[in-house]
């Protein structure tokens, strides 16, 4: 009798087991064919996460949240919307420059390239495959627009589920507690929060630092005469934000668009990018981030892969803090219960 009391409760646990699997599988289908909505929302939620800190210092102020919230977002949408205006159209000026001389540009290269490096290539071949895919790419007007309008219609999405959860900040941390057992939903929140606002505070800097960078870079390319001064500054300004490997990216389109002039130019433009960078890195970089924690270099180079494989070129910036909040919560809370076991 006891022999079929316990096979029984094997055969319990066996099944419960198996409807767990069954329940987890359907989860995860469920996630991927609702991928696109909650990638949308985690975006709002980590813009929301990024504008927080400027909302609470108003409410800290005096003034109610809701209208701090929608001061905040007016602001921070005038001043995406002026950096659009007034970088867009030099952007384009300098693309239809750069496909109407792009033979030219090749021209300069192909004796050094021939004569130092490999004497067989045709810069010719390169030159009319750059000018098939631009005037393929323009030839797609239609698929152009659509992508635009899919984009924008993307963005007022983010930005608008942004706004209701930086309106209600406390039902996310509910939403939190929820979710978290009853013995650790206090560590859980703590966490939450000093992740928060450690990542909010970070990137901010970043931010800062890579504008003040893209500034200094696009004042020393007009000193220089260097062509595409806008597109190649708002560049190394985008790039600084990945480490290591961003700057010596743009430090060498800089200095490859620079050797068009001459090469003097080029070895003036890699003192100046050198200059730029040591400014950046011991001056403004210690100035804004102060005593805070830096992320890991490894999780912010996964974080940018895995959100420009999911959303792209957004992604590859937002996926910074979601990553960042991810990393600190966890460790906040790991810092935590060591601190109450010593």
């Amino acid at each position: 009798m006891a022999h079929k009391i316990g096979d029984i409760s094997k055969i319990d646990i066996a099944w419960q087991g198996i409807f767990r699997v069954i329940m987890a599988l359907l989860g995860v289908y469920f996630v991927y064919l609702l991928k696109d909505v909650l990638i949308l929302v985690a975006l709002g939620l980590v813009i929301s996460i990024l504008l927080n800190p400027a909302i609470d210092f108003f409410e800290k102020k005096g003034m109610q949240r809701p209208f701090a919230t929608l001061i905040i977002y007016i602001g921070a949408a005038l001043i995406i919307a002026g950096f659009f205006f007034l970088t867009i159209p030099p952007i384009v000026i300098e693309l239809t420059s750069f496909s109407k001389n792009h033979s030219e540009y090749f021209n300069t290269f192909a004796p050094y390239f021939n004569s130092y490096l490999y004497s067989g290539f045709d810069f010719s071949i390169l030159g009319a495959s750059f000018r098939e895919g631009f005037l393929k790419l323009t030839s797609e007007l239609w698929t152009i627009g659509t992508a635009i309008f899919n984009v924008l219609f993307s963005l007022i999405t983010i930005f608008t589920l942004a706004f209701f959860f930086s309106m209600e900040e406390k039902e996310i941390i509910g939403f939190i507690k929820l979710l978290s057992p009853k013995k650790l939903e206090e560590n859980v929140v703590k966490s939450w929060e000093k992740g928060r606002i450690t990542v909010a505070q970070w990137f901010g800097s970043r931010i800062l630092v890579s504008a003040i960078l893209a500034l200094m870079t696009f004042i020393g390319c007009l000193i220089l005469d260097i062509r595409f001064a806008v597109s190649l500054s708002l560049l190394a300004g985008f790039l600084n934000i990945i480490p290591v490997v961003g700057p010596i990216i743009s430090a060498v389109l800089i200095c490859l668009v620079a050797a068009m002039n001459s090469w003097t130019v080029a070895v003036l433009a890699l003192i100046m990018v050198f200059i730029t960078q040591q400014i950046e890195s011991n001056i403004f970089t210690p100035l804004t981030t102060n005593k805070m924690v830096g992320l890991p270099n490894f999780l912010i180079l996964t974080s940018i892969l895995v959100g420009g494989k999911l959303v792209g070129i957004v992604g590859m910036v937002l996926a910074i803090p979601v990553a960042g909040i991810a990393y600190e919560t966890i460790r906040n809370y790991i810092l935590s219960k060591k601190a109450k076991i010593n």
